[in-house]
């Protein structure tokens, strides 16, 4: 899988800049979180976390047969992923309760609620 190769791939100091804008988590904060899409539903591995995870990998995949994509707290969204495709989503986030949902061009997938512990 991509993401769980996504720190190690990169140099120490590349990815403490691709990962961490000032005052948030540090990279060995990052928690990789995988999310699987089919056509009748959606799994997000870990749907609550510590606090210490404030740097969250989503890697979205879209095991369906049409184009999926998926969406968390407004700002952070995937584009639509094609069927048997991947997409890395890197979000920052503080402790609280994030909306998510699961979409596919005309409908939602699946909702659910992504929660940081304080």
């Amino acid at each position: 899988m991509r993401i769980q190769h996504l720190l190690a791939a990169a140099a120490p100091a590349v990815a403490a800049a691709l990962l961490v804008p000032s005052g948030l988590a540090r990279p060995m904060d990052a928690l990789n979180n995988t999310v699987r899409i089919t056509d009748k539903g959606c799994n997000v591995a870990y749907p609550t976390v510590g606090s210490q995870y404030t740097t969250v990998v989503f890697g979205v995949f879209n095991d369906g047969s049409v184009v999926h994509g998926f969406d968390i707290g407004g700002p952070y969204r995937t584009l639509l992923i094609k069927p048997g495709q991947e997409e890395t989503l890197i979000t920052y986030f503080k402790p609280g309760a994030w909306k998510w949902a699961c979409v596919s061009r005309h409908s939602t997938v699946r909702r659910g609620v992504f929660t940081i512990k304080r």
